[in-house]
């Protein structure tokens, strides 16, 4: 029956073809593991924008394997409503499907930013991001946009370790015609001056810090109706209170003659870092009528150094708010310490002090304080013990807290507590608010030295506190009498 077999072996070459036809190798690789590789993580729109309204980027898309790749989609998240546009390997659009990357082979993406360069009410900072699907993983690459004219400080210098930061080399006011927004590091050269004048804004951009070198000085001359603002550049209402946004003011070894007066200072890791005496006789740091909150490791880190407070209100700090180490010369003078971080749980103290260190070869070294004054200050918080002295063994500190009010679980009855509150809340207004004025019944009020308060007679907000003298950075008054 050779007609029967023919037939019958055209059915089976037939089906095998289909079954091979349906198993076939499309040429795409499928693993779920497979990622794709990016030119950059992110891409900055620097332009100063009421001068240009739009700029483009680019960045390369890589397949580094040895099968094509077909990407499910490409999306711009911000959808139609996004200030960015985008063009991805010829295609425009906010959502792509199917795009292919030869084995080994890149396609470029372009990205436009279109602003209005006179609209006021633009965010500081624009972000979004485009996404891309490949088996099923989502990868992306950030997009950010300045959306306001400012003054970028990014880096412009390149060190021999290939250290990229921004040289300030000669004596620099930043003042209140444009906001400052500083990417990466910033570094003051010896022997300069950097000047905040009254109203400055500068915003920080994700890890960026200020660092001032030997000899270097850092200036802050705000006043109380328009004070020095140093925060974050995220301004969404989610960002207000957010600690971690920014990393620190470091005011280095032998750097001098810092001043700070009527700063706010909020939402970094660090507020101010100073790091060891900067003169034999004039303080390393003099700070006044300043605000330093929501820091995520602590508001004021001083080693060593020689500082002077008057009217400094600490808040909301991951770790410290007073970090005072290796010994040196404080004098804090109505302050107010409120530390009542919420992000995580606190397990250090809100002031601690230190007068020891180990050297490389495990030898201890003692660092003694010079001076250690704490007069009409309140130091309190959520924990328990607010007040820690880590000093060696065998080592004799001398210190005072004059009129003072204090969370802590030390033994107070000795000279070095003269008039001291010891764990009486102070009543502060709405500590989840932020807000550290006095309610009418702390007894912080009326508990301060007048003495001390004759040399500062205005507290931070401007209220004359000689008639009665309140223990902290903030003389009591009532609500209803405030004018905001």
């Amino acid at each position: 029956m050779p007609g029967y077999r023919t037939g019958l072996g055209a059915i089976i070459l037939l089906i095998v073809a289909i079954f091979l036809g349906s198993c076939r190798d499309d040429g795409y690789d499928s693993d779920p593991s497979l990622k794709l590789t990016f030119s950059r993580d992110s891409l900055l729109f620097d332009t100063v924008f009421t001068t240009v309204g739009s700029a483009t980027r680019s960045f390369r898309v890589y397949n580094e394997h040895n099968r094509r790749v077909r990407i499910s989609s490409v999306r711009l998240a911000g959808g139609a409503q996004s200030y960015f546009r985008m063009n991805v390997d010829g295609r425009s659009g906010t959502m792509l499907h199917d795009i292919d990357i030869e084995a080994r082979d890149s396609i470029f993406v372009f990205v436009e930013v279109t602003v209005d360069p006179v609209n006021q009410n633009l965010p500081l900072i624009i972000m979004d991001s485009i996404e891309f699907n490949i088996n099923q993983n989502i990868q992306d690459v950030k997009l950010v946009a300045w959306g306001q004219d400012a003054h970028f400080i990014h880096p412009n210098f390149t060190d021999p370790n290939g250290l990229e930061y921004h040289r300030i080399t000669e004596d620099t006011e930043w003042t209140a015609d444009l906001p400052y927004v500083v990417y990466g590091l910033a570094v003051v050269a010896p022997d300069v001056t950097l000047r905040m004048k009254e109203g400055a804004r500068i915003h920080m951009h994700n890890n960026a810090s200020l660092v001032f070198l030997a000899r270097s000085s850092l200036k802050i001359e705000g006043s109380p109706d328009a004070p020095v603002t140093i925060q974050g550049d995220r301004l969404e209402p989610f960002y207000q209170n957010q600690p971690g946004q920014w990393g620190r003011i470091w005011l280095t070894a032998t750097s001098k003659d810092h001043v700070v007066e009527h700063a706010v200072i909020k939402n970094g890791s660090v507020g101010l870092h100073v790091d060891t005496l900067g003169h034999p006789t004039n303080p390393t740091l003099q700070i006044r009528n300043t605000i330093i909150k929501n820091k995520s490791i602590a508001g004021l880190f001083a080693q060593g150094s020689h500082v002077i407070a008057e009217n400094l209100a600490v808040a909301n700090c991951g770790q410290y708010a007073l970090l005072l180490a290796l010994g040196g010369h404080y004098d804090f003078r109505h302050t107010t310490v409120a530390n009542y971080y919420r992000i995580d749980i606190r397990h250090t103290p809100s002031l601690l002090l230190n007068n020891y260190y180990f050297d490389e070869n495990g030898q201890v070294q003692i660092r003694p304080f010079e001076h250690l004054f704490f007069g009409n200050t309140i130091v309190y918080g959520s924990n328990q013990e607010e007040i820690v002295f880590d000093v060696f063994e065998g080592t004799e500190t001398v210190y005072t807290f004059d009129h003072c009010l204090i969370r802590t679980r030390l033994d107070t009855s000795g000279s070095a507590y003269i008039n001291t509150l010891v764990n009486q809340d102070p009543l502060f207004y709405n500590t989840q608010l932020h807000d550290f004025r006095l309610t009418e019944e702390s007894p912080a009020i009326g508990a301060g030295n007048p003495n001390i308060a004759w040399d500062i007679p205005y507290d931070l907000e401007g209220r004359n506190r000689t008639e009665r003298t309140d223990i902290g950075a903030l003389q009591f008054f009532p609500v209803d009498e405030e004018d905001d």
